[in-house]
C-alpha cells in the first residue's frame, strides 16, 4: 500500500475542511471538487423552504415588536386631522370658521382620493396653521391649498398685493410678500423669508401687511 505524505499546505486544508464540517458549513469552506456534495433539487428546495420560514418569522417578530403598522399610523393621523378641523369649526373665534373648516374637509377628501396612502393633510402643518389663527384672529379668511407634502398653504390677496404663508410641520413658516413698486410701476417688490409662526406678523410690521389682510 502506497503511503501518502501530506505537505503543510495539505495539512492546513485538512484542518480547515474538518473544522468546516464540524460547524455545519463545509459547503462554504471546502471548495475541493472531490469532496463537495452535489446539491440535488431536493436539497435546494429544502434550503428555500428554510429561508422562507426564516423570513416569515422575522416579519412576525417585527409586527409583534411594533404594535403600530403603517396603516395604523395613517389611520391615527387621519383621525387627528378630522379632530383638528372640528376644533376650527367649534372653537376658534373666527367669523369665517365654518367656511374655513369646510374648505379643509374638501382638501382632505381630494388628497385622499388622489392618493389613499397619503395623510390627506399633514397633521403638524395643520396644528401650526391653527396656532397662527389663534394668535391672529383679526385676519381675513385666506385662500387655502396644499403643498405637494400636504402642508397648509394660505394666501391673502388685495388688488396688486399678495401675502402667502407655507406652514411647515416643525413650527416654522415660509412667507412671501408681493407688492407694487410705486417708483417703478412696471416692477414688483418681492419680500420672502423663513421664521417661526409666533413672531411672523410682528416681523412684518414694517411692510404694513396688516393694513390689507386684517378685517
Amino acid at each position: 500500500m502506497r503511503s501518502v505524505t501530506l505537505k503543510k499546505s495539505d495539512e492546513r486544508f485538512e484542518v480547515t475542511r474538518r473544522s468546516g464540517i464540524a460547524y455545519g458549513s463545509s459547503f462554504l469552506t471546502d471548495s475541493s471538487p472531490g469532496v463537495q456534495p452535489n446539491p440535488s433539487a431536493e436539497n435546494c428546495e429544502n434550503i428555500m423552504q428554510l429561508w422562507d420560514l426564516f423570513d416569515r418569522s422575522i416579519h412576525c417578530w417585527y409586527k409583534k415588536k411594533d404594535p403600530f403598522t403603517q396603516s395604523d399610523l395613517l389611520e391615527n393621523e387621519e383621525e387627528e386631522v378630522q379632530r383638528l378641523i372640528s376644533q376650527i369649526r367649534i372653537s376658534l373665534s373666527l367669523r369665517y370658521r365654518e367656511k374655513l373648516a369646510n374648505r379643509l374637509v374638501t382638501l382632505f377628501k381630494d388628497a385622499k382620493e388622489e392618493d389613499t396612502d397619503s395623510p390627506g393633510i399633514a397633521v403638524n402643518s395643520l396644528r401650526n396653521f391653527i396656532k397662527f389663527l389663534q394668535l391672529n384672529s383679526n385676519l381675513k379668511c385666506p385662500s387655502i391649498s396644499l403643498s405637494p407634502e400636504y402642508n397648509i398653504y394660505a394666501s391673502w390677496k388685495d388688488e396688486c398685493k399678495a401675502f402667502s404663508v407655507h406652514f411647515l410641520p416643525n413650527g416654522d413658516v415660509r412667507f412671501v410678500i408681493l407688492k407694487p413698486n410705486y417708483r417703478h410701476p412696471e416692477r414688483q417688490i418681492r419680500i420672502s423669508g423663513t421664521t417661526t409662526t409666533d413672531i411672523l406678523m410682528e416681523m412684518l410690521l414694517p411692510y404694513r401687511v396688516n393694513d390689507w389682510i386684517s378685517e
